[in-house]
């Protein structure tokens, strides 16, 4: 009977609906009152104007197929038929491959030589199967296109692969002569190349998925099927290039159990992809970019991946054993402060304790109570040992969990960890990590530093660990042309203690300790659009006093703002951001009508360029330094990279030659207004080597 109704029998409702109900009378009372509809606003259209016009059928189905709008295109012509418009939506055409078979090694090496020799250079679409997850078991076989037009594909199995003469004719192939080669998310099938063929892809043309993450970033995942439905108008059968690579692909309508069905059709849908997304790239200005940086880096990542980095098993076992003996002892300390036993890592029991038994006044409420994560819990120290407790306890805990444990599963049986790098995951351009992510190796404790004394090169040699110095600082200085920050550069001087000299008028001799903490923090907090909260947060202070830094830092760098302003009204009026080396961000988040998702936005467009092209020096200097150590012929071989840092493998004969390479080519990766510094060190291992 209405609101009133339900109140006079709330308490014959459940207990938790009759308490959700009485602590809400007040947002209940006024959600029925604005829920009502208006039926009285003054109209200025008729139902009359409101009638369906005739329109371009074709036109429409463009459009739903880029926008990837299927239900509704189905919805389309269910509700209008033919009546409407210019015709019915055509049906979209399924791609279906004639797939051969190669089964003696004679008939695969002749098909090869063939691929070689054709008068047509044109690029030679290839994709693999698998016998499980893609890029993490063994090759099935591969898949080749003679004729997209007539939709003719080969399959050369395993076993037929496996033979020495089919062998020599591959490495021919896709070697530095060879002929140029297209496929999607090709790494994993560059790795299984290298390690289980001994073939070296050295005439990448076109990778599909890596074109489509530059044409538009903001993707969670780049499927096959998808892209050759937006860009080619095909539809690719359930299975085929329909899952995320490094998930099983089952065989479930029993299409080829061999995987040649499937291999053959994502072939041929990368054929028919190469001309729309290699036109997309130049409509967009990309093509450098995806030819000259990002396609080269594949190789030298899927290298990276192939060779891995030696880790100390027995330095790694002894830290997570000492993590788990610390994790014992926090655990009873716990136990003793709250004079019961439970199981700390339950939320809801924690809360019992601290807020019930304990009585500490809790900081935040969530939706299911009150919060106990880290943030909450340090606004709680001094109030009772068991919040230092707990605190140090999650800070061991996941150590112990994520790498102590977690390292030691990922060692494969030649002692090394082979991670995956990824090129189309962050926005910016930037790469990363994961099966282990050894980006996220812990740095800003003595204890998480610690795991970085498992990791050693190999017998024999050294690791060299270098690094650019201040890089983003750097990509400021350049973007902005601010005079003050360049000479601060140019001059050699701390950067921080100089900046925190103007920030503060201070003469640089007389900059304290604190003085210079919150101009790093400010340096480096513009490099990712922090504004007066953010940094507030970092330091500890209140908004309106980290304003005051913010706007002092600004006076004596105005540059800098009129770049950050500068750039956040361009991307409002392009709708994206591109850095020197051509690289694009859509940021839509700009003409949103929310505040804080258009303050979002603007963070991103302060941050994308300056991110973004810091990304790019460090692409182009893995790629030149990978090339400058193969054309000297050293042994020396890049084994790690994280965020703007690299790790090299030496021989010590090639200690000097190495360290004047990776010097000379990471300094020279691009030519900005102030000079890019390079730390060079080496070490028995990493933790050494960066101390």
């Amino acid at each position: 009977g209405g609101v009133d109704g339900i109140y006079e029998h709330v308490d014959e409702q459940t207990p938790k609906l009759r308490a959700s109900l009485a602590e809400h009378e007040e947002r209940v009372r006024s959600n029925a009152d604005v829920m009502v509809l208006l039926r009285d606003i003054p109209l200025e259209i008729s139902p009359d104007g409101l009638r369906l016009e005739p329109f371009d059928r074709d036109e429409v189905r463009k459009l739903f197929d880029f926008l990837e709008f299927r239900t509704l295109q189905e919805r389309l012509g269910e509700a209008f038929g033919e009546d409407a418009g210019d015709g019915a939506v055509p049906a979209v055409a399924v791609l279906e491959a004639e797939v051969e078979t190669i089964d003696t090694p004679a008939e695969a090496k002749k098909l090869l030589d063939g691929f070689l020799d054709a008068t047509s250079q044109s690029a030679l679409a290839v994709e693999a199967g698998w016998d499980g997850p893609e890029g993490r078991s063994q090759l099935q076989g591969l898949a080749f296109v003679r004729d997209d037009a007539a939709a003719d594909t080969v399959w050369l199995p395993r076993h037929v692969l496996d033979d020495n003469a089919v062998r020599e004719s591959l490495r021919a192939l896709v070697g530095e002569n060879g002929r140029p080669v297209a496929a999607h998310g090709v790494k994993p099938l560059m790795r299984a190349l290298l390690g289980q063929l001994d073939a070296d892809l050295h005439t990448l043309c076109l990778d599909t998925m890596l074109a489509a993450y530059l044409l538009d970033p903001a993707e969670s995942r780049y499927l096959l099927a998808d892209l050759v439905l937006r860009y080619a108008g095909l539809e690719l059968p359930v299975g085929a290039g329909a899952v995320v690579p490094g998930e099983l692909q089952l065989d479930l309508d029993g299409d080829a159990s061999d995987g040649s069905l499937e291999a053959g059709r994502r072939a041929l849908a990368v054929a028919k992809l190469v001309p729309p997304i290699t036109a997309a790239l130049d409509a967009q200005r990309m093509r450098a970019l995806h030819d000259e940086i990002e396609i080269p880096l594949v190789r030298v990542l899927a290298k990276m991946e192939d060779v891995g980095i030696a880790v100390d098993a027995t330095e790694l076992k002894h830290l997570n054993d000492t993590l788990a003996a610390e994790c014992s002892e926090l655990t009873r300390a716990i136990w003793d402060d709250a004079g019961e036993e439970f199981n700390v890592n339950s939320t809801l029991k924690l809360r019992e304790i601290l807020f019930e038994r304990l009585g500490l006044q809790p900081t935040k409420k969530t939706k299911t109570g009150y919060s106990t994560d880290a943030a909450s819990l340090e606004k709680l120290a001094g109030q009772h040992p068991i919040v230092e407790h707990l605190l140090r306890y999650r800070e061991v805990e996941k150590l112990r969990s994520t790498y102590g444990e977690g390292l030691l599963s990922e060692v494969a049986a030649d002692g090394r960890i082979h991670a995956t790098f990824n090129q189309t995951v962050a926005r910016t351009g930037r790469l990363s990590s994961d099966a282990p992510n050894l980006h996220n190796i812990p740095v800003r404790s003595e204890l998480g530093r610690s795991f970085r004394k498992a990791f050693v090169p190999a017998k024999g040699c050294e690791l060299l660990v270098a690094d650019y110095n201040q890089i983003e600082l750097r990509c400021i200085a350049h973007l902005a042309e601010d005079p003050g920050l360049i000479a601060a550069f140019e001059s050699g001087a701390d950067i921080h203690n100089a900046t925190a000299a103007r920030v503060f008028g201070v003469e640089p001799n007389a900059v304290t300790i604190e003085q210079r903490s919150k101009a790093k923090m400010v340096s480096y907090g513009l490099a990712y659009g922090m504004e007066a909260y953010g940094l507030g947060q970092r330091l500890n202070i209140p908004t309106d006093e980290a304003q005051v830094i913010l706007d002092a830092y600004f006076e004596a760098f105005p540059n800098v703002k009129a770049y950050m302003e500068g750039t956040v009204a361009e991307a409002r009026e392009r709708g994206y951001t591109e850095t020197l080396f051509g690289r694009r961000r859509l940021i839509p988040e700009l003409s949103s009508s929310n505040f804080r998702v258009r303050q979002a936005g603007e963070r991103q467009a302060m941050n994308a360029g300056i991110q973004g092209l810091a990304a790019d020096i460090f692409k182009v200097a893995l790629v030149r330094l990978d090339n400058a150590l193969e054309d000297e012929m050293l042994k020396s071989r890049i084994i790690l990279q994280v965020h703007d840092e690299v790790l090299v493998e030496v021989p010590p004969d090639e200690h000097d030659r190495a360290t004047a390479l990776t010097r000379d080519v990471m300094g020279g990766a691009a030519e900005l207004r102030v000079p890019l510094a390079v730390n060079l060190s080496f070490g028995p291992t990493w933790a050494d080597a960066k101390a």
